[in-house]
């Protein structure tokens, strides 16, 4: 037999239990983390090429895959930190990641927001993931994954970086193709091949 008290706890619970859900849902979501991202308006294109000219370098040190990135400082133009693909030691250490690793071994894992990096091409979906958690304020490319890179023989993942940007509901970094990527194309369309 069900003891008295028992059974008026179980009823009072399944009373009350709908009250708390339905508060829980009118509750307010937690707001998102704010991310800063720097007016591309302020840096002309010339800064840019000048920023994508530094991706380059980084780049021409892989002859095989030259996928390089520099994660900049556009207020003062400081270069802060550089990457250069190197996926044969380990198939997750694209430019943009070895990119990320340089600038948290050098200046910690803070102050992404006011940051750009500049890439030699589009970044692929683990890489412009990378950024996002990262919460960079801006990623420049030169050559676009679905034309450039498969001119030159590479099957990219059919995922852009703009579809990641768009899918994110936390943050939205500037995002802008096509820098020097006359150049860069010509690079990859170029590249050693094993």
């Amino acid at each position: 037999m069900i003891a008295k008290r028992t059974l008026l706890l179980s009823i009072g619970a399944l009373v009350c239990l709908p009250a708390a859900e339905r508060a829980r849902a009118d509750a307010p979501a937690p707001s998102p983390p704010s991310r800063s991202t720097p007016p591309p308006s302020d840096l002309s294109r010339a800064q840019h090429e000048r920023f994508m000219r530094l991706a380059i370098e980084q780049g021409r040190k892989n002859p095989y895959y030259p996928f390089g990135a520099v994660i900049v400082e556009p207020e003062t133009g400081a270069i802060m930190a550089t990457g250069t693909n190197n996926a044969r030691a380990n198939p997750t250490l694209h430019g943009e990641i070895v990119c990320i690793n340089d600038y948290v071994a050098r200046h910690g894992n803070r102050d992404w927001g006011s940051k750009m990096l500049y890439s030699t091409a589009e970044p692929c979906p683990m890489c412009m993931t990378a950024l996002i958690f990262a919460g960079i304020g801006g990623v420049v490319f030169a050559t676009s994954a679905f034309d450039g890179q498969k001119k030159a023989g590479m099957d990219p993942i059919r995922i852009s970086a703009q579809d990641i940007v768009d899918a994110t509901p936390f943050a939205k970094p500037f995002l802008l193709g096509g820098i020097l990527s006359a150049e860069t194309d010509r690079m990859f369309l170029e590249r050693k091949r094993y």
